[in-house]
This record gives C-alpha cells, structure tokens and sequence, in this order.
C-alpha cells in the first residue's frame, strides 16, 4: 500500500523513459512525490519484484543543450512543452541502431530541465552536513519487517546489498539494472540458471559499535539476512519465493539453489529491499530501534515526528565518505519547506511542481540546481473490476478507450508537459518506445469518438454508467484528470460517477483486490524486474493484478516467462502479454508528468531522482551518502 503523502510533498522519487522518439516534455503538476509514496514506499507489491550496462548519459551535452534552449524562446511551440534529444549511435546487444535520446524536456516557461546536469571539474571537498526535507515519518529500523520510505530511508544509509547497480553521478538517466559488486566481489550462475554463488569481500566490517564492535562481515551474515526476508512475515518475501536453500559454503561464499530457473532472481538482491545486516540486534530485538550496519553512515538518531541524523563511517570499505553529517528533519509542510530551502537550510528533498514554482524559486534562488528524469511507465490507470460481469465484453472496454483523448488530458492537466505509457515498463518489452504510430499501442490507443459510440451501441451500452472510486493522491493524477474523464465521456453518451474516499478505505479496496467498486483509479508499483510487468500486473494469481485480469493466454506466457532462460523467447513471451493486454483494453493508463528537482548549488555529486534499478532510486540513500559531497 502506498504511503499516505499530502499531494505537495516532495520525496525523491522519479519515473524512467523513453527512447528513440520525440516526447513531448513539461513540468510535473503534483504527482512528483506523492508518487514516491505510491511505488517503493509500502505495501507488499514494492517488493515483487533488473540493469545491464548501459551507454552513460552525456552530462556535458545536457548542459549545452539547457543554454541553447533558454537562448530563443521563439523557437518553441505556442503553449506547449518540448523534449531536447540528440541522436547517437548505441550499441545494443549484437545490434547498432542510432537512437533519438531526450536529454531534458521544456517548461511551459520556456525553460529546459535536463536529465543529467555536469558536475564542476575540481577536487572534491571533505566535511560539512548535508541536510535534506524529509516528508516519511520515521518507522521501525528492522529491514525484514517493512518496506516503507520510513523505514528503507535509513535502512539503506546504513546496510549494504550483496550487489549493486552503479550509481555514480554520471549514471545514464535510462540506465536500468546495471549490475555491479558491492559486499559480493563476483558472483556465478549455473548453466541450468538453479544455482547462484556470490563470493564476499574479506574486507567489509561492521560498525565500531557494541554489540557487534566492528567484526568482519561473511557470508553467515547474508545467510541470515535472506533468511529473514525468506520468512512469511517479510514483506520481501517475494524475492525468495523459489528459493529451496541458502547455503554456506565457507566464510567468504554464500550459494543458493532455487526451485526452478528464476531469470529474474538475482535484480531484487541490488534493491534497497534486500540489504545484509547481523543477527546480534535482531537476538536481541533491538534491530527495530537501533541499526549497526557496514553502511557509509552511522546512526545517531531516527525519531518517529522528528525525523534522522547519521555521521560518516570513518572505516567504509568502498573508501573514505566526503560528508561528516547528514540530517533529515521531517518537514511536512511544504511551505516550510520551501522556506527553509530559500534560505539555504535544507540542501535538497524539494521538487518543482508546476512552471511557475520552478520560476518562482529561480527568481530567489536562480543558482539553484534543477533535473529531472525520464518516464518509462504511467503511475496510475483506469481499472475496471473485471470480476463483474459488466466488462465481459471487450467491445465496451474498447469503446471507453476510443473515447479517451489522452492529448486533451496532456494539455490541460500538464500543459502538454507529460506523457501516457502502459502502467507496463517498455524496456523489458520493446527497443522503441511505444507508440500508436509504431503500432506498440495496438488498435485502441487513441481517440475516435464516433467509432466509440459505434463499439458501445453495437455492445448494448449506449447510455452506460459506471462508478470509479479514488483516493486524491494528487489534483493531477487523480481528480482533476477524473473530471475531464467525466466530461470526454459524457461527449459519447457515457456517464462515469468518480466517488474519492479516504485513503484507508481507498486502499483496502484497491490493494487486497476485494472492492465492489465498478472500477478503480488505480496505482501500479514500479519494480527492477521484467516478471514485475508481465506475471505481477496481469497474472489471475498474482496479488498485483488488482484489476483482476483472469485470461488463460496470459497466464500461460506469463508462467513461461517466469522461467525461460532464452534471452529472445522470453521477450517474445513478454511482448505476448503485453500485446493481449492493450488488444483487450484490461485497463486504461492515465498521463503522468514530468517534475524539476532542485538543490542548492554546493551540493555536489546527488541525483536521487530515477526510478528502481537505476543506482538513484528515493531509498538508494547509501549511494548518495557516499557520493556527495559540499561545495564551499
């Protein structure tokens, strides 16, 4: 279940994006992080669930093109936004292909927000605090027990994974699941993919602190971890369902077999859902307040209504951490957030939420830092709840979405400033990103009003009415994009009642799967994995398919996705289900928007932005405590 976050808090949280095509770009209304909440703060779907190396993003490049774009206004389009690309040629696999990349998109205002920004060329800087809004109340420290930002903040500045994704500055902003050693110095996979070995550094040691005063980490440790978040209590235990045993082959080696090929297996153990911690505070129950890790920061304090402060390891053993400090005070407010960032308190944790924010503390504060990130899937979707008879017929789904202009919806929520994708990540799918024109998007991707009463008539449902229930996460992702939705449909004949209801009431309906609403503006997690997208979304067992998706086709790919090792038979599988899924109209994505985040301009080295896999996901706190540092 997503955190509950009022629609003007900023966490660091960012989508992912899109590839060789022209996108239209803008400034995010709302959704930013509130989002954050929705994907990777709670419940049980965060966890269901990858990064190859990937060519790195051209920060310099990105700068330039930001100069040139605030050079000329004219050459923009009345009204709207635009997205910067450049053409390059990647390499992808065993082919070449040249690529349209967006490096940023334009605000209403005129102003280009890249992807990447350049970091100065000069030494770095040891020492200083680096303090950041906060806006998760600070939960329970035990890592196996819950999955909340509240929790996974601080776990993550503390604890390490037994692998990673890389996750320096100059990271690709499309980079996805790029696997890297991190407490694991080289791992193995069996030829029939069902055993894994990871062989451990011999040099990592715990913090200095009682009771664990500093030992060397091995690979009874990763044993434990995983056998904690193994257990039917975990809310990660979704990443170990088909493991048969963990097994300690010597200090330094950790092997685990598995039930079956598992492809995807090994994505979620560089995720900040599955990082390594010792048994004494868990012997001793104080792991749920008190966290002794191998991590770049030390505890000082985590307190529920105050929020958290960590000091530097002065023994991390990824070399020397350049910050002494870094505090995050729980500031709710966004008002008081953006006042203490004026005035140079806070160094980062705020995002713009429209052009003119982003103008306005420009105008204060015009050196600040602003980026963004690239959106590779929509957040939100119109599901209907496929257990009432009412949807049987794929003619009526149909009809709803040729009814749906998603370009008005753009244009008068973001000011064209946002894009509309399958709540299914593209990357696992596709080399292009979908389109209607590249006929990614299948038939029922765009809007044909008269054709739509055509499908409802010819379907018995000429005057249909339907209820839709919400909770408001934000204005733009949820009721003001509903009340457009009620007036395009009323244009067909159709009536759409949009009930909001309370967040608890909201998500016990929508996550458990057991509400009787005729349809739900509904959240879809984000995960590293491709099994996420093709069995977690649409599988009739699986607890992610929220709306309810019961189709023996995709339930047979999906099954068979899970466990082929074929490289090329799998995205064919993949591609199977995504394609069933848009042909039978199963559910109707929404737009989601872009956001500018900002820091202030000593802060060096923190992107923090980017979706799950990325090395720059909200909770991949470690990484930015070991990159950041303080200029002046």
């Amino acid at each position: 279940m997503p955190e509950h976050t009022d629609e003007r808090l900023d966490a660091p949280f960012a989508y992912t994006v899109t590839r060789r095509t022209l996108l239209r770009g803008g400034l995010l209304g709302g959704v930013g992080l509130a989002a954050a909440a929705l994907i990777g703060c709670g419940g049980d779907d965060d966890d269901d669930d990858e990064q190859a190396p990937a060519a790195q993003a051209t920060a310099q490049a990105a700068a330039t093109a930001q100069a040139a774009a605030q050079q000329d206004d004219d050459d923009e389009d009345e009204g709207g936004a635009q997205v910067a690309v450049t053409d390059e040629d990647v390499e992808d696999e065993d082919t070449v292909a040249t690529i349209k990349r967006a490096e940023g998109f334009t605000t209403e205002a005129g102003r280009f927000v890249p992807f990447q920004i350049p970091e100065p060329d000069k030494p770095v800087k040891f020492g200083g605090t680096m303090t950041q809004r906060f806006t998760f109340d600070p939960g329970p420290l035990d890592p196996a027990i819950a999955a909340a930002g509240g929790t996974m903040t601080a776990v993550n500045i503390m604890y390490n994974r037994v692998l990673g994704v890389y996750s320096g500055w100059d990271s690709d902003p499309y980079a996805r699941n790029d696997l890297v050693p991190e407490l694991a110095e080289s791992w193995e996979i069996s030829e029939d993919g069902l055993t894994y070995t990871f062989n451990m550094r011999g040099d990592v040691k715990f913090h200095n602190i009682p009771p664990v005063n500093g030992r060397t980490l091995t690979a009874h440790d990763v044993k434990f971890s995983w056998d904690r978040y193994k257990d039917v209590g975990s809310p990660h235990r979704s990443y170990f369902l088909q493991v048969a045993s963990i097994d300690v082959v010597d200090d330094q080696t950790v092997a685990v077999t598995l039930n079956q090929p598992t492809p995807d297996f090994i994505y979620p153990l560089a995720t900040a859902y599955t990082t390594v911690h010792g048994p004494e505070l868990a012997d001793s129950g104080e792991i749920t307040s008190n966290a002794i890790g191998t991590g770049p920061m030390i505890l000082d304090h985590w307190t529920g209504g105050v929020g958290g402060a960590f000091d530097k390891n002065p023994d991390y053993f990824r070399g020397p951490v350049k910050i002494d400090r870094w505090e995050l005070p729980l500031v709710r407010d966004a008002a008081a957030g953006w006042a203490q960032f004026r005035v140079g308190n806070h160094d980062f944790g705020m995002s713009a939420a429209t052009s003119d924010e982003l103008e306005n503390i420009l105008e204060t504060n015009p050196e600040t830092q602003y980026f963004s990130a690239p959106i590779f899937a929509s957040t939100f979707a119109l599901n209907f709840n496929l257990d009432l008879p009412k949807w049987e017929d794929e003619r009526i789904r149909r009809g709803i979405s040729l009814a749906y202009d998603r370009e008005e919806i753009l244009d008068v929520i973001y000011s064209g400033a946002g894009i509309v994708l399958p709540q299914m990540d593209w990357r696992f799918f596709w080399e292009d990103e979908p389109s209607v024109e590249n006929g990614t998007l299948g038939n029922w991707w765009r809007h044909a009003p008269e054709e739509s009463k055509k499908l409802l008539a010819a379907a018995g449902a000429e005057e249909l009415e339907f209820d839709l229930v919400y909770y408001n996460y934000s204005n733009t992702s949820n009721s003001l994009q509903n009340e457009v939705l009620i007036d395009q449909f009323r244009r067909v004949g159709m009536k759409l009642n949009a009930n909001a209801v309370d967040y608890t009431e909201y998500n016990s309906q929508w996550t458990t799967r057991s509400g009787e609403s005729e349809s739900f503006d509904g959240w879809a997690s984000f995960s590293p994995t491709a099994d996420h997208y093709v069995f977690g979304l649409n599988h009739s067992g699986s607890g992610g398919n929220r709306n309810r998706i019961n189709d023996p086709e995709i339930d047979a790919w999906a099954e068979q996705h899970q466990v082929e090792l074929d490289p090329d038979a799998r995205t064919e599988l993949a591609r199977n289900v995504w394609n069933k899924v848009l042909d039978q109209v199963y559910r109707i994505e929404k737009p989601s928007g872009y956001a500018a985040y900002l820091q202030q301009p000593w802060l060096r080295a923190v992107r923090y932005i980017r979706p799950i896999g990325s090395g720059h996901f909200y909770l991949d706190t470690g990484y930015e405590a070991f990159n950041a540092w303080i200029d002046k």
